[in-house]
């Protein structure tokens, strides 16, 4: 059930693209996934800028006053160059300068997938700063890990069967890495994982029915490997959007390892320690009046604190808050000890940018910064699903019993505040069907 309140793109993207026929291909692939079109007349509130550069003639100094031109207008965003495949690597290294480039043809998929990666950065990035002010702002006794990335050689692996491909891929991240370990396998690969961590993971080119294909998906569900970077390396262009729908979020042509794999490695591995660091500041910070000991997820007063700056975030920039209320069935027959493993589980599920708080014996509030009405629904079913399926234990009792969970989800209304928003779930899950009795039997 979810309240109807008006939708929001996923993300603002300004495109900056000549050509006609370009410029309506590139438009509806980035609608198909949920992102908003603007042209650069409206680059106030743009999450990206797209400057389109296929079939043109590339000039270092062109490309600079464009960028600089958008960034003029909308100083937070990133930018994203689209390359023909054969441009010279001299001014593909010169355009790296002022934002990401990304080479592309007729499919577009895997520009969409890179669009998301550099989106979910910057949220990862954002959250911490206004995280940083709220922790500051209540005036207590806090405690957090610092936020640093270490400063060594990166550490890489190399995934793939042997070949000029796998050679090339050495060849240029050995000047970088620390060390680079290369497997031939999938089950290679994940038993080096168990003994070693990475900062960086280079996919070679592969088969159809290669196990490695299922790889980068399993590395994005794995909480542990989740943050690390993947570069999938592909034969052609076509095989692009391919690799984009298994899962890949970085790409890099095989014509370019030699040139572009080595620099590209080193920022993705400095990327992935600051954005692990990030991480591990957003899940760890605690303190007085922030989280419950017992429970894990954050207080109402840190929820007051901090909803008021994402709702003031979010009117800054226009960007989508939405928010989903769990309530768990049956919790004033268990003790708080259940309940404190079903918040664990809550804090679990989300994001690290996300806001797990309780405000009721019995319900809990999570805020997704940045994040639409459906994507919150989806999260939402997500929590609910883990926490039904999941077999609590009282301390008192041996026995295993479950639990039911009913989640509503709903979009902040510009200009309301974190209170109200709050208030209208509530309203409507009153209004709504009551939350069934938990199971008294063992759940299968």
């Amino acid at each position: 059930m979810d309240c109807e309140t008006p939708a929001a793109p996923r993300a603002n993207i300004v495109c900056v693209c000549p050509h006609e026929p370009l410029a309506a291909s590139l438009t509806n692939t980035l609608r198909q996934c949920g992102y908003a079109v603007f042209n650069p007349d409206n680059a106030r509130h743009a999450d990206i800028c797209l400057i389109d550069l296929r079939r043109s003639a590339v000039s270092t100094r062109k490309a600079k006053a464009m960028a600089a031109v958008l960034r003029r207008k909308s100083p937070e965003s990133s930018m994203l160059f689209m390359v023909d495949p054969g441009l010279d690597p001299d001014v593909r290294a010169a355009l790296r300068r002022y934002g990401e480039v990304a080479p592309a043809e007729e499919d577009l998929g895997h520009v969409a997938a890179r669009c998301r990666q550099i989106i979910r950065l910057r949220n990862i990035a954002e959250e911490t700063g206004e995280r940083l002010k709220s922790l500051a702002a209540l005036n207590r006794l806090v405690d957090f890990p610092i936020i640093s990335a270490a400063n060594s050689r990166a550490r890489v692996l190399i995934a793939g069967a042997p070949g000029p491909a796998a050679l090339s891929a050495i060849n240029a991240v050995s000047v970088i890495a620390e060390s680079c370990v290369c497997v031939l396998s999938a089950g290679q690969a994940m038993r080096a994982l168990d003994h070693e961590t990475f900062d960086c993971a280079i996919i070679l080119p592969m088969k159809a029915n290669d196990p490695l294909a299922a790889l980068t998906k399993a590395l994005r569900r794995h909480s542990r490997h989740a943050a690390m970077a993947v570069i999938q390396v592909a034969d052609n262009m076509d095989a692009l959007g391919v690799y984009a729908k298994q899962g890949a979020r970085d790409f890099i042509l095989k014509q370019d390892i030699i040139a572009e794999l080595g620099p590209r490695a080193q920022l993705a591995a400095r990327r992935v320690r600051l954005a692990r660091s990030m991480a591990a500041f957003l899940r760890s910070c605690a303190g007085e009046g922030v989280r419950d000991p017992a429970s894990g997820v954050f207080t109402t007063t840190f929820l007051a604190e901090h909803g008021a700056r994402l709702c003031a975030r979010a009117d800054q920039t226009g960007r989508p808050l939405s928010m989903t209320l769990v309530e768990l069935g049956g919790a004033k027959e268990f003790s708080r000890h259940a309940l404190h493993q079903a918040a664990r589980l809550i804090a679990r599920v989300s994001r690290a940018e996300d806001i797990a708080a309780r405000i009721a014996p019995n319900k809990f509030i999570v805020a997704y910064p940045a994040t639409t009405l459906d994507d919150a629904v989806i999260a939402g079913k997500r929590i609910e699903g883990v926490l039904t399926n999941t077999a609590f234990r009282d301390k008192e009792s041996a026995r295993p019993f479950a639990l039911t969970a009913k989640t509503l989800s709903a979009e902040r209304v510009a200009g309301a505040s974190i209170e109200e928003t709050i208030a209208t779930l509530l309203k409507t899950a009153r209004e709504g069907a009551a939350v069934t009795p938990p199971l008294q039997q063992s759940p299968q």
